[in-house]
């Protein structure tokens, strides 16, 4: 959550709603960020993030993505996906998110979760690679995320494209 204060007062703003735009923010005449706090989530919880690009340090990335997941008798109990660099802004995938909630932790699901993914995002060609490329991209980090987070249920041979 951020909180932006100006000489008006202050207000809370999720992060994922902060982005409106390219260079385009949801800030008011005035407002500064004061703080960002984020709620430390419940166990148990499993976090991965990945990112490609030529160098590791100090360089924009050419996909990048976060994912958190909660797992609860064998289904999805808690998705929270962002991704950049296939938008002109960070994204949240709010339907990929909301698409897997509640379903099993199975392979179709997540094949079907990485198309869901494609529809969200809205790349563009250019210096650090073709729309197509950025595509390909980010399936194959949502494709490592979940395999890392969960080996015990997915498996490579499961997941990749046909």
């Amino acid at each position: 959550m951020l909180e932006l204060r100006s000489a008006a007062g202050s207000r809370s703003l999720p992060l994922k709603d902060f982005y409106r735009g390219y260079k385009e923010l949801d800030l008011q005449p005035g407002e500064r960020l004061r703080s960002i706090q984020f709620d430390c989530p419940e166990e148990p919880l499993r976090f991965s993030f990945e990112k490609v690009c030529k160098r590791m340090h100090l360089d924009i990335a050419s996909v990048n993505s976060a994912m958190l997941l909660q797992v609860r008798d064998g289904c999805f109990a808690r998705v929270h996906i962002s991704t950049g660099g296939v938008a002109p802004i960070p994204l949240y995938l709010h339907k990929t998110c909301a698409w897997l909630e509640d379903r099993p932790v199975d392979a179709g699901v997540v094949r079907q979760a990485l198309r869901v993914a494609q529809g969200e995002i809205s790349p563009i060609s250019d210096i650090r690679g073709s729309e197509a490329y950025k595509r390909l991209l980010l399936r194959q980090l949502l494709t490592a995320h979940f395999l890392k987070l969960l080996p015990q249920h997915l498996h490579w041979e499961d997941l990749r494209c046909p």
